[in-house]
């Protein structure tokens, strides 16, 4: 069971799991960001190719009654938590804070009886701030109403889950995001041909990952046996402009942007990533240049055409 399985991420999980095993997601299935609604659309039409032939249940993380019908209904081997309202700055800070903790909270009380593996997706921002780089024995230390959510479901879920994995992860990118990350904006400005109002941050160190990177990951990590905590991540901290520069290689367009430094962000580097690689034999196939020339691919064939 996939709790925020018709999501970015959850999606991309469906659709590389579900010829093997049995997949359910379970999915408020709400928009929580200001993306354009027609284009929202066509990312959510995609979604739903990514689904097709997986069940599916609509329903709010928050609420444990209907969530502990599902879960006592289908009785699932594993549950995947990606349940999240992962903006900084998101404007309801107790919904977010609900859905973070509440959610977690509900699935591990639901799962008492079934005692399911739950696998739960964290972050990077559950750390606070760091310089350069952070293993998993790094210390928690959230300074963002986002980051708090994630650090006290890490808590949680190593206090009452009887069989467990954590996953941190951080800068996602590829198609099927809708949260108006930087690197999706950058994206689709090049491949729009629209400079308007884009400016660049030159200040924060990022560790890009590519979505299929991630769910092969996650895949490693629900097979795992024992209880552990994995950075799932690209492994190299760069900028903003670094992913810029491979954007206009990889169109062979050139941006026109204005360079800021902002430090409106947790201080962050590189998510070590040597633990995945040594215990789960998991390690990124897509370097940034890479990753970028699909999910270039990926949108001329599903986004900027009628074809879905």
């Amino acid at each position: 069971l996939i709790v925020g399985g018709n999501g970015f991420v959850g999606s991309w999980l469906s659709d590389l799991l579900k010829s093997s095993y049995q997949v359910i997601t379970f999915d408020i299935q709400k928009q929580f960001s200001n993306y354009q609604k027609e284009k929202a659309a066509k990312i959510v039409r995609f979604r739903k190719k990514l689904l097709k032939g997986v069940k599916q249940y609509k329903g709010d993380i928050r609420n444990f009654s209907l969530l502990n019908r599902v879960l006592n209904k289908e009785k699932p081997d594993v549950i995947v938590c990606l349940s999240s309202i992962p903006i900084e700055g998101f404007k309801d800070e107790k919904l977010q804070l609900e859905t973070e903790i509440m959610g977690i909270s509900n699935i591990l009380h639901a799962n008492k009886e079934l005692n399911a593996k739950v696998v739960f997706m964290s972050s990077l921002f559950a750390l606070g701030h760091f310089d350069h780089a952070v293993t998993e024995n790094s210390h928690l230390a959230p300074v963002t109403n986002y980051g708090i959510g994630k650090a006290t479901g890490e808590h949680l879920v190593r206090a009452f889950a009887k069989k467990y994995a954590i996953i941190r992860t951080t800068s996602l990118y590829g198609l099927g995001d809708i949260i108006n990350r930087a690197p999706q904006i950058i994206l689709e400005k090049a491949l729009e041909g629209s400079n308007e109002n884009l400016w660049i941050n030159k200040a924060p160190l990022l560790d890009f990952i590519y979505v299929k990177d991630l769910v092969e990951g996650v895949k490693k990590v629900i097979f795992h046996k024992k209880n552990e905590t994995f950075n799932i991540s690209g492994g190299k901290a760069l900028t903003l402009i670094d992913f810029v520069q491979t954007v206009e290689s990889c169109t062979g367009k050139k941006l026109d942007y204005e360079v800021r430094s902002v430090n409106d962000r947790s201080r962050r580097g590189t998510l070590v990533n040597d633990k995945a690689r040594l215990v789960l034999n998991w390690q990124p196939r897509y370097d940034l240049t890479s990753g970028i020339k699909d999910t270039i691919d990926l949108y001329r064939e599903h986004i900027l055409t009628n074809k879905i």
